[in-house]
């Protein structure tokens, strides 16, 4: 049976473009000691393949701690190579079929959508669940970057059967209109990794998206 995405969870993107005093695997231990439940190990622009495999397996080796879903952004091979539990792809990556066929039936696929229109598609591909963004101005994609805003947001959240993950510019002040919109997951990078205090945010940002539950 295909793993599936943990819903109404924090998904904490391990990159730390942002926080270069961190190791990707330090970071992504500080993200798991707030209690978070997904971590997408991103290392874009990385060449070195072998890095990128050590980092993973690094990661990987936290599972003994720790419960958690482990994504990689990318690199379909390390995937297919890894006990990872999924891949996150982009349009500027291996097209999800031929991802598919690459890491098996049993990973998740999830897909960064920039429309209505890809997140469809992206859904009749097979994508297992779709990140649609960026929802607000970020730092992460710059100032060139498509704002989509909640309302285009929420119409995606109600043309989908598969999960939905919000990301871009997500915060303590604008969380609560994101949640409204029903999605599945909301996924962060700034917000978590220039946190004064990051095992206190994570586990402040799990808790108020766990809440939505209730």
């Amino acid at each position: 049976m295909r793993s599936k995405l943990p819903l109404r969870s924090l998904y904490a993107i391990c990159d730390t473009s942002f926080s270069p005093q961190h190791s990707h695997v330090e970071l992504a231990r500080l993200l798991l000691l707030g209690g978070a439940p997904i971590l997408q190990l991103r290392m874009k622009g990385e060449k070195d393949v072998a890095r990128i495999r050590r980092t993973t397996q690094g990661i990987l080796a936290l599972k003994k701690e720790f419960s958690f879903t482990l994504l990689l952004n990318d690199f379909v091979q390390v995937a297919s190579d890894l006990p990872v539990d999924g891949i996150h792809l982009g349009q500027d990556d291996l097209p999800l079929p031929e991802a598919r066929e690459r890491v098996g039936r049993d990973k998740i696929i999830g897909y960064s959508s920039h429309s209505l229109e890809e997140a469809k598609r992206a859904q009749a591909q097979g994508a297992d669940y779709v990140a649609f963004g960026a929802i607000f101005p970020t730092k992460t994609k710059g100032p060139g970057h498509p704002v989509q805003g909640v309302e285009k947001l929420k119409a995606v959240v109600q043309s989908l059967s598969v999960p939905v993950v919000a990301i871009g510019g997500i915060g303590r002040d604008n969380l609560e209109a994101v949640l409204k919109t029903g999605v599945a997951s909301v996924a962060m990078i700034t917000a978590l990794t220039q946190a004064q205090d990051l095992i206190e945010t994570t586990r402040w940002f799990v808790n108020k998206i766990r809440a939505q539950e209730k």
